[in-house]
């Protein structure tokens, strides 16, 4: 009854009250809002947030024929038209459209696209990404459907993401109001021209990209406070980067060297995973790297990496104390990846939080590590974090594999104010495996082992 009498209060309220109302919901659930009563019926065609996703409007199965998917594609785009002629506002905050195989349909999304900038639309998303495709196995064509000229002559686009759809910085009329840019599947060759136009810009995401000629990032993006890079090949051999009010920088792919000419002196988060790599000379390089991201209060880094810079200049610690307060280590916890652990340990003095997140195991060729693993951590070698400021533990998908128990018992046997040891176990493990793990969690915190009066271990299921 009560909910009954909200909804027949809500229906009192006139439209142009009830319409940013229901801005706010998913587009989805603002059309759904349609069927509640008469007077709601054509609300959503008012809504300033749209969101058109052929993955929600056009059904997959096994079955599929690319016949039948054409057609439910057809009719998709008949939707979002339709919507579009029937729009009873004056502006859009938000437009996204997700397509695939646009040139099929080229003039209706160039109409929709010109209909969103009419409209003054703040953020823009246009995704023409191939659904029957992972984001890692893109096509890379050598034509990509083509903005219409209004983009590049419009002021009001704050967020623009654009995925397997090409864009030319060089027909950018004038300075840009771009605060948030992201690409994915995309050739960036000339990438420096558009920063030279977005003196605004803060936050910059390049995703799945060839021919990324990022030279340098300088002087006029110093307002720059989030940096991604995910799987992209650059055209250049380094870049340099002066940012100043950086907060977040991460890297994923093969290694590309970045020499950091001014860093913000707090950052938030940096986060470091590269390829396997076979360079002699790479170890060093990961901790120069390493140097110019010290104030990261946040910093995750990978395997490859912490195989790597046991072979650096000094094997025991970075070239500067590191400030990280929270550190995460991916790894399988093989022997060759021991040293670097403890080196990254050693060298974050304030650390508070680490985490381990563990890998399945990479078959590699058996080598000697030149230490007997199994009593590595039994040496009593202990790092100032540990005396002092460490206090909680994570294990991800924890197993309770030979070297993961011999990690924790180093960690809870040195760690004098730890607090709490996390232990999250695989998605879908089963009942038997818990109560293995339960077990074996059972000797970790044998009196006489752990050094912290206050520890608890816990159990908890991915």
């Amino acid at each position: 009854m009560d909910s009954r009498r909200n909804r027949d209060r809500l229906s009192t309220l006139p439209e142009h009250l009830l319409v940013p109302i229901i801005s706010n919901l998913p587009f989805e659930e603002a059309v759904r809002t349609s069927v509640l009563a008469k007077p709601w019926k054509h609300l959503y065609h008012g809504t300033t947030n749209v969101s058109f996703k052929e993955s929600e409007f056009v059904k997959r199965t096994v079955s599929s024929s690319e016949e039948s998917l054409n057609e439910a594609r057809a009719a998709f785009v008949r939707f979002v038209v339709n919507w579009a002629s029937r729009f009873s506002g004056d502006v859009i905050q938000s437009f996204e459209l997700r397509l695939s195989k646009p040139f099929v349909f080229e003039a209706e999304i160039k109409h929709l696209i010109e209909f969103a900038v009419s409209k003054q639309v703040k953020t823009l998303v246009l995704d023409f990404s191939d659904l029957s495709c992972t984001a890692s196995n893109q096509a890379r064509p050598a034509v990509q459907f083509q903005l219409p000229e209004c983009v590049y002559n419009q002021t009001a686009i704050e967020s623009l993401k654009l995925f397997a759809c090409g864009f030319d910085p060089l027909r950018l009329a004038n300075p840009c109001s771009f605060k948030s840019v992201c690409f994915g599947h995309t050739q960036l060759g000339r990438i420096m021209t558009l920063l030279s136009k977005s003196p605004l810009l803060e936050s910059l995401t390049v995703r799945n990209c060839w021919n990324v000629n990022l030279e340098s990032i300088t002087g006029v993006n110093n307002r720059l406070r989030e940096l991604v890079f995910e799987n992209c090949d650059f055209g250049t051999e380094y870049t340099l980067l002066d940012l100043p009010n950086i907060k977040i920088f991460k890297y994923t792919g093969s290694f590309h060297y970045f020499q950091f000419l001014t860093v913000n002196r707090r950052m938030e988060e940096a986060y470091l995973d590269y390829g396997a790599e076979t360079d002699d000379e790479i170890g060093q390089l990961f901790c120069d790297v390493l140097y110019d991201l010290l104030s990261a209060r946040k910093l995750t880094v990978c395997p490859f990496l912490i195989k790597a810079i046991k072979d650096s200049d000094d094997p025991v610690k970075l070239n500067a104390p590191m400030e990280t307060r929270h550190l995460v280590i991916k790894t399988s916890l093989s022997p060759d990846e021991f040293v670097g652990i403890r080196l990254m340990i050693n060298s974050c003095p304030e650390l508070e939080t680490l985490t381990l997140q563990m890998l399945p195991p990479v078959p590699v060729a058996r080598t000697n590590p030149g230490f007997n693993p199994k009593s590595y951590w039994a040496f009593p070698i202990s790092h100032k974090c540990l005396k002092k400021t460490l206090k909680v533990v994570e294990v991800r998908n924890f197993s309770g594999g030979t070297y993961e128990l011999i990690v924790l018992r180093y960690l809870i046997r040195s760690g004098r104010v730890l607090e709490r040891v996390d232990l999250y176990l695989p998605v879908g493990t089963s009942e038997s495996e818990k109560s293995s793990v339960r077990a074996t969690m059972s000797t970790l915190g044998d009196e006489g082992v752990a050094s912290s009066k206050r520890l608890r271990i816990r159990q908890h299921d991915g």
